[in-house]
C-alpha cells in the first residue's frame, strides 16, 4: 500500500460531493475505458468506491487492470490511482457504515452494501 495521501482540502471535496466520475484507463494508459458516475465514501482519511456489479464491474475491471487513471469530484479533475483493498471483517464494516451514513435513503443502498459490491471495494489514491 502507498503512503501517498489525499490533503484535508481534497478530502472535503470528496465529502462533500455525493459521487465522482472514475476513469480509469485502457491498456494504453493514454486513454479511458469508460467514465462512470460512482459512489465514493471516505473513511479514517481514505477514499473508497465500490463497483455496482461486484468485479465484473466495467470501470472496476479496468481500474484492478491498470491501477491508474483519473477521477472527478464536483469540479475538480485529479490523477488517481486505484489499489484493491486488503479486506478485514473492520475495515468492510467501516466502509459500509460511511456508505449508510452518506447514502441514507437511497434505492440503490443496499445493493452497494452487498457482498459483491463490498468485495470489489478499491482504495482510491491521489497519483
Amino acid at each position: 500500500m502507498t503512503t501517498t495521501q489525499w490533503t484535508t482540502e481534497q478530502l472535503d471535496i470528496f465529502l462533500n460531493n455525493k459521487t465522482l466520475t472514475m476513469k480509469p484507463f485502457n491498456p494504453d494508459m493514454t486513454t479511458f475505458e469508460e467514465e462512470s458516475p460512482v459512489w465514493e465514501v471516505v473513511v479514517d482519511g481514505n477514499v473508497y468506491s465500490r463497483g455496482w456489479n461486484g468485479d465484473q464491474t466495467k470501470w472496476f475491471m479496468a481500474a484492478t487492470a491498470q491501477n491508474a487513471g483519473e477521477i472527478c469530484v464536483g469540479d475538480h479533475d485529479f490523477a488517481a490511482q486505484f489499489e484493491t483493498i486488503d479486506h478485514s471483517a473492520e475495515l468492510d464494516a467501516k466502509i459500509t457504515a460511511a456508505y449508510k451514513a452518506k447514502y441514507d435513503g437511497q434505492n440503490s443502498l443496499p445493493k452497494m452494501i452487498s457482498a459483491g459490491p463490498t468485495y470489489a471495494t478499491l482504495h482510491v489514491l491521489p497519483r
